[in-house]
C-alpha cells in the first residue's frame, strides 16, 4: 500500500525583508482565538503612546469591541477581523502589525502623516467564544448589513460612517477545502475587491481596490506561489463588504484559508501581516496608482469544496456478487469525520492520500462497553485486527492509553457499501486480513 501523507513543515518558513514582521506576537497560535487570548495585547497597547484605544461598541453578551488607532494623516484606511467568530486568523495578524508599528518607529514615521489606520480586531466575541461563525443571537454578522439587527453589525457600520475610510480591508478565514483553480494546491490566501452593485461595475473606488490588490498580489507571488486565489465577486447586497463598497470604501477582502502542513494558519497570518504592511506602504506612497487591472485580474478564481481531508484510492468493495473499484473522500468537520463523496474522485486533491489499490473494504463492527476497558495501542490493534472499530455504551468505560482515536456511539455507522455521510471509519483488508483502518479520517496503519 503506497502513503501519500502531506506534512510541510511551516516553522522553518521565515520571511524576512524590508517591511515584514520578523517575531509573531506569542500566544496566538492557536486553532481558535477567544477575548481572553488578546485581552493582554489589548492592555499593552492600551499603554502605547503610538496608539490611541477606545471601546467603540459591546457584544451582544457584553464584551468590549475595540478600536485601536494611529497616524495623523489624510487618507483613512479601516481593518476589522473576526467578524465571523471562527475565523481567527487576521486578529493575530493585527497585533502583529500593531508590534511591527512599535518596533520600528522609523518606518511608523514614514507613513504616519499620510495615513490615519484604524484597526477593530475581533468584531464578534461572543463567536469566537462560542467558536462559531455568528453571535450570540445566532445571527451572521456578515449579513446584518442591511437590517442592523446585531450589536457587532451595528458598532462597524457606526465605525464605517464616523471614520468614513478611503479604504476598508475586510479580513476573514475560508474554507480549508477551497483549490487555487484546479492546481491542486490549497488556496492559502483569496483576495476581492467586492462588487458594488449586482452588475458588477468597475468605478474609482473599485479599481482602487483592484490596484491595491495587484500590489497585495506581488507578497503573496513572493511568499507562498501558486497558494493564492481570488474570491466570488457575486454581489451579495446583504454582506458588509459589498455594502461599505456601496458607500464609496475601496474594500479589500483578504481570505486566509489552509497550507498543508499548518493546522493553526501561521503561513496565512504571517501572510496577512506582510501583505498589511505592503498595503500601507504603497496607500503611503500612492504606487498602486500605477497597476493596470491584468494583475487582479490574472489571479485565479477559487474552487470551493474541492480538497478532501483523506482520500482512500483505489479501493476494493466486494459487495455479494458485485464487485467494484472506487475511491472514498473524508473531511473532518466539528462533529467528528464523515464520508464525502465515493467514486471517481481523481479530480479533487487531498491534504493525505492513501493508494489502496489492492486492498479491500471491509465495514467495522461495534465493541460493546460492558465492562471497564483500557485500550492501550496493543489491545487497540487486536480489537482493529478482529473487525472492530467503534465501541458501544458508556463512554466512562472505555480508558483511551493508545494515541490513536477513538469513536464510541457512532451517530451513522458505516454499512456493506461505502455511503456519503457514514463516519469516516473501516477497515482495510488484505488477503482476508485486516492491514489498517481509517477511524475518525486518520489513517492507521496495524503493521
Amino acid at each position: 500500500m503506497k502513503r501519500y501523507l502531506f506534512s510541510l513543515m511551516v516553522a522553518g518558513l521565515v520571511f524576512t525583508g524590508p517591511g515584514l514582521a520578523q517575531q509573531p506576537v506569542s500566544g496566538l497560535d492557536k486553532a481558535q482565538i477567544r477575548f481572553s487570548d488578546i485581552e493582554p495585547h489589548l492592555e499593552r497597547v492600551k499603554q502605547s503612546d503610538r496608539f490611541t484605544t477606545i471601546q467603540v461598541g459591546t457584544s451582544y453578551l457584553g464584551t468590549p469591541i475595540y478600536r485601536i488607532s494611529t497616524g495623523t494623516g489624510p487618507v483613512k484606511v479601516m481593518m476589522w477581523s473576526q467578524m465571523h467568530g471562527d475565523e481567527p486568523t487576521a486578529t493575530p495578524a493585527l497585533f502583529d502589525l500593531i508590534s511591527h508599528i512599535e518596533q520600528h518607529p522609523d518606518w511608523h514615521r514614514s507613513w504616519a502623516d499620510k495615513i490615519s489606520l484604524h484597526m477593530i480586531p475581533m468584531l464578534n466575541p461572543d463567536g469566537a467564544e462560542m467558536a462559531q461563525r455568528f453571535n450570540a443571537q445566532g445571527i451572521d454578522v456578515n449579513r446584518d448589513a442591511k437590517v442592523l439587527q446585531t450589536p457587532e453589525g451595528r458598532t462597524l457600520m457606526e465605525q464605517a460612517k464616523t471614520i468614513e475610510p478611503d479604504i476598508g480591508f475586510n479580513l476573514h478565514d475560508q474554507s480549508r477545502y477551497y483549490e487555487v483553480g484546479h492546481t491542486g494546491k490549497t488556496a492559502t490566501i483569496s483576495l476581492l475587491a467586492p462588487a458594488f452593485n449586482v452588475a458588477k461595475d468597475i468605478n474609482d473606488k473599485r479599481r482602487r481596490a483592484m490596484q491595491l490588490i495587484g500590489v497585495l498580489k506581488e507578497v503573496g507571488d513572493k511568499m507562498i506561489p501558486g497558494h493564492m486565489g481570488r474570491y466570488d465577486d457575486t454581489y451579495a447586497h446583504r454582506a458588509f463588504g459589498d455594502t461599505l463598497a456601496s458607500m464609496g470604501i475601496s474594500t479589500i477582502l483578504i481570505e486566509s484559508g489552509a497550507y498543508k502542513g499548518d493546522p493553526n494558519r501561521q503561513v496565512a497570518r504571517e501572510v496577512n501581516v506582510a501583505m498589511l504592511i505592503r498595503g500601507l506602504n504603497s496607500i503611503a506612497s500612492g504606487d498602486y496608482q500605477q497597476q493596470t487591472l491584468d494583475p487582479y485580474n490574472a489571479i485565479p478564481m477559487n474552487n470551493s469544496n474541492s480538497f478532501k481531508d483523506l482520500i482512500v484510492r483505489n479501493l476494493t468493495v466486494e459487495d455479494g456478487e458485485h464487485e467494484y473499484r472506487l475511491d472514498i473522500g473524508i473531511n473532518i468537520g466539528k462533529q467528528g469525520a464523515y464520508v464525502n463523496e465515493v467514486g471517481d474522485l481523481s479530480v479533487f486533491p487531498a491534504f493525505n492520500e492513501i493508494d489502496a489499490s489492492d486492498y479491500q473494504y471491509q465495514a467495522g463492527k461495534a465493541f460493546k462497553l460492558e465492562e471497564t476497558l483500557v485500550l492501550t495501542e496493543q489491545r487497540y490493534r487486536e480489537l482493529l485486527g478482529q473487525g472492530y472499530t467503534h465501541f458501544e455504551g458508556d463512554a466512562e468505560r472505555l480508558d483511551n492509553q493508545s494515541q490513536w482515536p477513538v469513536v464510541i456511539n457512532p451517530s451513522r455507522v458505516p454499512e456493506a457499501r461505502p455511503q456519503r455521510q457514514q463516519d469516516g471509519l473501516f477497515l482495510l483488508t488484505h488477503d482476508g486480513n485486516v492491514t489498517s483502518a481509517v477511524i475518525n479520517g486518520q489513517w492507521l496503519s496495524l503493521n
